[in-house]
């Protein structure tokens, strides 16, 4: 009986409770957007994420699964309302850094941050623009503020304007400054258990550009869409998703040429999150 007694002792002391924190504080991303929320100071958070090709692409290539991209970054909680991570792409070999600030707010079932990235595509040069070459030809930077309401912790609704300036673009055609509307939300099934949805659009087929003023630019025949399924453990959040952009970094699936909606264009995707 002492032995029984010790075991399921044992068992309840180990048995996993999730985080009691609230729905925007789950994780520092929802698929590929950025939440609301930064780190606590201090506390650092490591993801992984994979995407692959197209369902489209048939049994031949496994469904998509036979292609591949990742991508693997670090985030820091740098102040009380101060977040900062850095991330590499093997998609382009994209490195990127960015800095997130948490905006105070009254109510707490609201938030809304400031978030600033810069990325940087270090394929090799004859592949990104001729001669002459300036490295600033590398650069793309997008500012969003991010505002979220979270609803008796069961639905999360978030919404992000967004203004993406793409260094390098063909000025006959687009624009070096795009402004995106989107938003995300995610829905508690239970406390292991979560839903989520993203979307991205430009927001118009006018874009003002320094060089020619207002003028009309190709854009992206179909937003970006995402859908996602998250999974809490006691050390990692699993994120399964599908979505239409093979680009993992915002200032190219926003404004990129991802596909249609049609499910072919679709593909299989996972981020592995560990928080400590």
């Amino acid at each position: 009986m002492a032995l029984l007694f010790s075991m399921s002792s044992f068992a309840l002391a180990t048995t996993y409770l999730p985080p009691a924190v609230s729905l925007e504080r789950k994780s520092l991303r929802i698929i590929n957007m950025h939440g609301t929320v930064g780190l606590p100071k201090g506390q650092w958070e490591m993801f992984i994420q994979h995407r692959f090709g197209t369902f489209g692409d048939g049994a031949y290539n496994w469904y998509g699964f036979d292609q591949s991209y990742m991508r693997i970054g670090l985030d820091y909680g740098l102040g009380k309302r101060i977040t900062t991570g850095a991330s590499r792409s093997s998609m382009n070999k994209i490195a990127d850094a960015y800095v997130k600030w948490e905006i105070p707010m009254k109510s707490k079932s609201w938030t809304a941050s400031w978030y600033s990235n810069v990325s940087i595509n270090t394929n090799h040069r004859a592949t990104i623009a001729g001669e002459p070459f300036y490295y600033s030809n590398r650069l793309r930077f997008i500012n969003t503020l991010n505002i979220s309401k979270n609803f008796g912790d069961r639905l999360l609704i978030g919404v992000t304007p967004s203004f993406i300036h793409i260094n390098l673009a063909n000025t006959t055609t687009s624009s070096n400054d795009i402004p995106v509307i989107g938003g995300y939300t995610r829905l508690k099934l239970s406390n292991r258990y979560a839903l989520t949805a993203e979307v991205q659009k430009p927001m118009s087929d006018q874009f003002y550009n320094v060089i020619g003023g207002y003028k009309n630019t190709n854009r992206p025949a179909s937003p970006y869409l995402g859908l996602g399924f998250e999974i809490f453990t006691a050390k990692h959040m699993f994120q399964l998703s599908v979505s239409n952009a093979q680009s993992m970094n915002e200032t190219y699936y926003m404004v990129g040429e991802n596909g249609g909606n049609a499910f072919k264009n679709f593909r299989f995707g996972f981020n592995i999150v560990r928080r400590w």
